[in-house]
């Protein structure tokens, strides 16, 4: 999981929210207000400043692997529509509320699949999140990886957001295997690089990753970790 930064949001969006508080819709009856090409711009919007990418768990949105009858992008409140608790903070038509997210690994309705089976939001449900925060990078300097591609945390609040709460180690899902794949594929070109040039090679990856914009690298919050832990070893050897 990579830091998101908020762009402005599409002038539909502001209108409809303005119209929603003059009529006092509570968030889950003004955010179904937004439809339609107005619904198409703001998923475009939050696609373009993710990168492509699902907020959770940084797969290709859309999916290639989706099924016909299952929406292969979700537009996400991080602010639940209807919290457990029943606030009300607007957050229904706020555009710093929204994120854009991945299917969920939702089955069709020709399959069966339970709940231990779902990733990302359709796993969170309306769950509160206890500390992570995809726009804010202060609460994602905790998250850490393994080799074999599952994602953790050293902070404990934020390990059960990744892992209980969106369940982005899902053992049905492709999620694991596909980190792996990517950091495999980086291994596999740093293979070729001179011990005395790694340096350099990782600076210049990460500094690629990191000035991506549209179309970001998939799954880049693996290889972004481990080049970073790659220049700290070897700033610790020649320290």
């Amino acid at each position: 999981m990579i830091p998101i930064r908020k762009s402005t949001e599409p002038p539909e969006l502001t209108k409809l929210r303005k119209n929603a508080i003059e009529k006092g819709l509570s968030p889950d009856d003004a955010y179904k207000t937004l439809k339609g090409t107005k619904k198409e711009k703001v998923r475009n919007s939050l696609l373009h400043e993710q990168g492509q990418l699902c907020a959770y768990c940084m797969c290709r949105i859309p999916r290639n692997d989706v099924d016909a009858d299952i929406a292969p992008i979700v537009i996400e409140h991080y602010l639940a529509r209807n919290p457990v608790d029943g606030r009300d903070v607007g957050q229904g038509l706020d555009y710093n509320n929204l994120l854009a997210v991945c299917n969920g690994n939702r089955a069709g309705k020709a399959k069966k699949h339970s709940f231990v089976d779902l990733t990302c939001d359709a796993h969170r449900g309306n769950t509160e999140f206890r500390k992570i925060n995809p726009c804010d990078p202060d609460t994602l300097t905790s998250i850490f990886y393994t080799m074999d591609g599952k994602i953790d945390s050293t902070d404990p609040d934020v390990k059960i957001d990744l892992i209980d709460t969106l369940n982005l180690n899902c053992a049905s899902s492709p999620l694991v295997s596909e980190r792996e794949a990517s950091l495999s594929e980086l291994l596999l070109d740093m293979d070729s690089v001179e011990e005395s040039n790694l340096t350099d090679y990782c600076k210049s990856r990460l500094s690629v990753f990191r000035s991506e914009i549209d179309n970001k690298t998939p799954y880049q919050g693996i290889l972004i970790w481990y080049l970073q832990s790659m220049l700290d070893a070897l700033k610790a050897i020649t320290a």
